[in-house]
């Protein structure tokens, strides 16, 4: 049976967990950031921030290790928070290998469980008030682009890559393929998004569904391999 987006629990979770009031593309929740504090590992996040030249916000236990020539752009005025909301006992874990780029524009979360691997060379780009929920995971060898306002759920698997090569009748596919997600995009709980895939803006993606070809924009689409359910969705946090 084809599950719909998951809708009362992962809203009630998702609105425990932004950083960003939804009236707002600025502002900050004092209220949810007063209560982050309490989590942070203060001298990681001033040394990782420093570092970079910008506000990389690390909760105590998160694993961060950034290999030789790779960079965490995050500008000035844009926030990165790694490893908050303690709904799971695993600590969120980040690994960018060599000469890799992790791009932050605006405020952004990665919630503790999460885990975001950017291989040598590979460029993962996360728009403003965009939050990977609790034990996802996102491989990214070449280039992944999350736009803004994104909700990921819980469990989710974004990757870009097969890793191995795949050979058809003789013909080699390719290992990687960018993947572009557009903005205002919730894809669901268990949802896996396959490599060479374009999510457009306002799409929905049903929890536990496998996207392995386009979806277009303010689309529903769910099942194994991902269809189209409706072509007028929409929805809100």
């Amino acid at each position: 049976m084809l599950r719909q987006p998951d809708t009362s629990h992962s809203m009630k979770q998702d609105s425990m967990r932004r950083v960003l009031t939804p009236e707002s593309n600025d502002g900050l929740d004092r209220e949810v950031v007063f209560r982050t504090i309490r989590h942070i590992s203060v001298v990681r996040t001033l040394w990782w921030s420093v570092r970079h030249r910008g506000w990389c916000v690390l909760a105590r236990g998160t694993k961060l290790k950034v290999g030789h020539g790779s960079k965490l752009d995050i500008p000035p005025g844009s926030f990165l928070f790694i490893g908050f909301a303690h709904f799971t006992s695993s600590p969120c874990s980040i690994h960018l290998g060599r000469n890799a780029t992790l791009s932050v524009r605006g405020t952004a979360q990665f919630l503790r469980g999460t885990r975001i691997f950017v291989n040598d060379g590979g460029h993962l780009e996360v728009g403003t008030r965009s939050y990977i929920n609790d034990c996802s995971t996102v491989t990214c060898f070449e280039n992944i682009k999350i736009g803004s306002g994104c909700s990921i759920s819980w469990n989710t698997n974004i990757l870009d890559t097969n890793v191995h090569e795949l050979i058809v009748r003789g013909s080699p596919k390719p290992r990687s393929e960018p993947v572009a997600i557009g903005d205002h995009v919730w894809i669901g709980t268990g949802a896996t998004i396959l490599a060479g895939t374009t999510i457009g803006d306002n799409a929905i993606v049903a929890a536990g569904s496998v996207v392995t070809s386009d979806v277009q924009p303010g689309t529903l689409v769910g099942g194994n391999p991902a269809r189209v359910i409706s072509e007028h969705a929409s929805w809100r946090q």
